[in-house]
């Protein structure tokens, strides 16, 4: 695995698509995320700032806009650090970016974890698509940080793990398979499908040999 700083190298050459103005306040957006990060690491042990980084650039390779780039690496920074709305607004200004982040922090907060009543699920359903409809890029900056969790759910305890394949099945499939997100929603289901289900995805693999 690549150490922060080569990771953080790598992702800056993809920027080519860019102007130099906009490179600019996406490397200003890491050195941020970098440093509000700092001190935190994720469950296997590795520097927090890894997983918004491997975030945006499935966001880079879906072909976001610069905002939706910024919004991704900054995505975790209201919710867990100590970095200020005013300091994110001082950094990039009345963009849309600070709405995006607040979002998808709203979006991060509605949690499923635990919620066996309906009406509370539908409730929680309720305002995750009002934060949608708010700006759809919210959205799309979830299922990056999703889609990177469920890539790096072996971390997680057995436990966990079948709690977030369900709750990645039951809401984030669905999100992708109404953007149209195919590709997405096939790794989503192949991903979270033999955890759920380990006899039925063994003999399923064995019958598609």
């Amino acid at each position: 695995m690549l150490s922060l700083d080569d990771s953080i190298e790598q992702f800056l050459r993809k920027l080519t698509a860019f102007s130099a103005p906009e490179q600019n306040d996406i490397e200003k957006a890491v050195s941020m995320m970098k440093e509000a990060h700092k001190e935190q690491k994720r469950s296997d042990g590795t520097p927090y700032a890894l997983h918004p980084l491997a975030a945006t650039e499935i966001l880079l390779e879906w072909g976001a806009d610069k905002e939706t780039i910024i919004a991704g690496l900054l995505h975790d920074t209201l919710e867990d650090t100590e970095l200020t709305p005013k300091q994110i607004r001082d950094a990039f200004g009345s963009s849309s970016v600070l709405a995006l982040i607040d979002g998808v922090t709203k979006f991060t907060q509605a949690d499923f974890e635990g919620q066996e009543s309906l009406d509370r699920k539908v409730e929680t359903l309720r305002k995750l698509f009002e934060v949608m409809r708010s700006d759809i890029r919210v959205a799309v900056i979830k299922l990056a940080d999703r889609l990177h969790n469920v890539r790096t759910i072996d971390a997680l305890s057995e436990d966990r793990q079948k709690r977030f394949a369900k709750e990645t099945l039951d809401i984030y499939y669905k999100i992708a398979f109404h953007l149209g997100m195919n590709e997405m929603r096939r790794e989503l289901s192949e991903l979270c499908y033999p955890i759920l289900y380990p006899e039925e995805s063994a003999e399923f693999q064995k019958r598609r040999k």
